[in-house]
């Protein structure tokens, strides 16, 4: 049995439900994978919950509870969503830990974030997706002015010191046409955390250049 689920709308969630409970009651044996699979899609719908048709909430939630009594998953926790006005604390230990946290903290269901501080962790986290996962694909003057806009944030409020500020020019040079031959876009990814954690009070952020 193969989970092909690819996105979080109502229709996949609850078809996947059905299709899976069909397949477990005609013999389908129960893998690890496919329970990783679940999770994913648990995770993936919590993120965007808040942007969620509420049209369609109630049915998705209870196709997604029947995913996860089938499989045997533990339910993917609701997401923690920022109010805006709160100080912003990092817990964990390492970069790469921070800067999930603060994706998940910071970020809307989609388009621009509401703070700076969310913008700096979504368009950092953006570049790395695109260049890395998608091969820049996509990859247009919307994601150069991004990285411009990224800069622009380092070097404000309480700046990034003038050493790594020139670190973060020269990523952003390097990475101006989509390529990453080096793991620049990670290094970018941490320098985006180290500003937010010297900058740990919501700043509103205005309305941006770019449509990604």
């Amino acid at each position: 049995m193969h989970l092909a689920l690819l996105t979080t709308s109502n229709a996949d969630i609850n078809a996947t439900a059905e299709i899976a409970q069909i397949l477990l009651e005609a013999g389908s044996q129960v893998e690890a994978a496919m329970r990783s699979e679940v999770e994913r899609i648990g995770r993936g719908f919590e993120f965007h919950r808040a942007g969620f048709n509420p049209d369609y909430l109630v049915a998705t939630d209870a196709a997604l509870t029947t995913l996860y009594r089938l499989f045997n998953v533990t339910p993917v926790a609701a997401r923690n969503i920022h109010d805006g006005q709160a100080t912003i604390v990092v817990t964990p230990a390492d970069w790469p830990a921070q800067h999930q946290q603060l994706w998940k903290l910071l970020l809307p269901s989609s388009g621009a974030a509401t703070t700076v501080q969310g913008e700096v962790i979504r368009i950092s986290g953006r570049i790395s997706i695109e260049i890395n996962d998608n091969g820049s694909a996509n990859w247009d003057a919307d994601f150069k002015k991004m990285l411009k806009a990224l800069l622009e944030h380092l070097g404000s409020a309480v700046p990034l010191s003038d050493l790594e500020l020139a670190d973060a020019r020269t990523l952003a040079a390097a990475l101006k046409n989509g390529t990453d031959p080096a793991g620049y876009s990670d290094r970018l990814c941490e320098l985006a955390v180290w500003w937010v954690i010297a900058n740990p009070q919501p700043m509103p952020l205005n309305t941006p250049s770019y449509n990604r």
